[in-house]
């Protein structure tokens, strides 16, 4: 190993393995514990607005248990995607390539420890073997006695995690080693956490910021898949009106020219059609390939649905707790609290932003609230649109089978009917949208507006 070519942490394992070699126990082990202290010197503490599940590497989301979702299959569920996002987005293998650099040194230093304790465990090993047949090879009692006392200090000297009191000279040395490498290792497990988590903490914000646009886009996502199974029943809508058209076309009810209306509007259906699936797919791929997926493997997902949220979920809340839980957990308010006074004696600057944002957030948690009241009503209205609108299509299709109305009355009112099913789920998508939000704000203090 060329020496000039090492690394700070290199050349402190490198040199405390070589010191170990030629004896020289205690100055390694002073030279390992150094690197360990400065180690855990060496990274900033964890911030203090930083999630408590840190540690475990767990972002979880305003509902759902992490560990009931199979991360492995190509399934995308709403509440699974915080714990997608921690584990295999871009964000994710940043954070793991971090880590992996900044421990190192650290593994590096624990594995030079690792293999001066095994040589020292070793000679022990090899000096108990040696007495053991002498102990066995003889008849004197007095030996043998002698010999397995002598076995059992090395036996617990082999083992020793601490200083032994009462060792012979020569066991003293091996003592205080095994217990300083052991010290050692122990440091320098704590000073791998210590950075991990301190990694980690760094990455906590712009994860949660990704999977809370991840799952926004989710709803997108819904909206444009309610409004692609509408277009599929328009098109078989529009098939089946062609259909009829030609059929009356042979019995010399209908001319050419509603023949070549049909077929255009079933042309039409199918473009828009057409045209919406590749969006979808545009729109899959930077779902995929946000969290995790590749090219050539993004096509393979399946998006569920999106759970429903309570329908009376303001009732029984509290606006004014709810804004308090913000404030605590809201970053950039997070960041004016830490900053330093400037100013002791008087009105500071740092006081003025802390009441601007304060309100600021106020305002926006009345605003998310002020929403998910306005989708409530606007998702009873659809509801309510969309069942008048199918009991008309339902009344059209009974009338036209009477000869009442027209084949293209019956048509309008079961297109006025599928828009108004439409309506109704994106009424729901967008009364679940805005409690997602209210509850990303409570939960996570990130304040999403439309």
């Amino acid at each position: 190993m060329n020496k000039n070519t090492m690394s700070g942490n290199e050349k402190c394992a490198y040199k405390a393995e070589s010191k170990w070699k030629n004896g020289i126990e205690k100055k390694a082990l002073i030279a390992l514990c150094s690197f360990s202290l400065l180690s855990l010197s060496a990274f900033p503490s964890f911030a203090e607005n930083a999630n408590n599940n840190v540690e475990s590497g767990t972002n979880n989301t305003v509902s759902g248990d992490a560990n009931a979702w199979n991360l492995e299959d190509n399934s995308i569920s709403f509440f699974e995607v915080p714990e997608l996002v921690n584990h295999y987005s871009s964000i994710a293998e940043m954070e793991k390539d971090l880590i992996s650099q900044s421990t190192k040194g650290m593994e590096g230093v624990k594995s030079a420890v690792k293999e001066q304790k095994a040589d020292i465990v070793d000679a022990l090993s090899d000096n108990i073997s040696l007495l053991k047949d002498q102990r066995d090879n003889t008849e004197d009692k007095t030996v043998k006695e002698a010999l397995g006392k002598e076995i059992a200090k090395l036996e617990k000297v082999k083992n020793s995690k601490k200083i032994l009191p009462g060792l012979d000279s020569s066991l003293v040395e091996a003592n205080y080693a095994l217990t300083e490498l052991a010290k050692t290792d122990k440091e320098m497990t704590k000073a791998e956490k210590k950075t991990e988590k301190s990694i980690r903490s760094q990455f906590l914000t712009g994860k949660a910021l990704l999977s809370d646009a991840m799952q926004n886009l989710l709803f997108s996502y819904a909206q444009t898949e309610n409004t692609r199974k509408m277009l599929e029943k328009r098109v078989s809508l529009m098939q089946r009106s062609l259909d009829k058209i030609r059929k009356e076309q042979s019995l010399g009810k209908a001319t050419g020219n509603d023949v070549a209306a049909a077929e255009l509007s079933l042309k039409s259906a199918e473009a828009d059609l057409n045209k919406l699936r590749d969006g979808m797919d545009t729109m899959k791929r930077n779902i995929g390939l946000s969290l995790g997926w590749h090219m050539n493997t993004y096509q393979n997902i399946t998006i569920e649905s999106i759970p429903d949220f309570p329908r009376e979920y303001l009732n029984g809340r509290n606006q004014e707790t709810d804004y308090q839980a913000v404030l605590a957990r809201n970053s950039e308010y997070g960041e004016i609290l830490r900053e330093k006074e400037k100013n002791i004696t008087g009105w500071t600057e740092k006081k003025q932003k802390e009441r601007e944002k304060s309100e600021e957030i106020r305002s926006a948690v009345e605003a998310l609230w002020a929403t998910v009241e306005e989708k409530a009503l606007a998702l009873k209205m659809a509801e309510t649109n969309a069942s008048l609108s199918q009991l008309k299509k339902d009344r059209a299709a009974r009338m036209e089978a009477q000869g009442l109305i027209s084949r293209v009355d019956a048509e309008g009112m079961e297109l006025d009917a599928l828009s108004s099913e439409n309506a109704y789920e994106n009424a729901r998508l967008d009364y679940n949208q805005a409690v997602f939000r209210y509850e990303e704000a409570v939960k996570k203090g990130i304040l999403s507006l439309e």
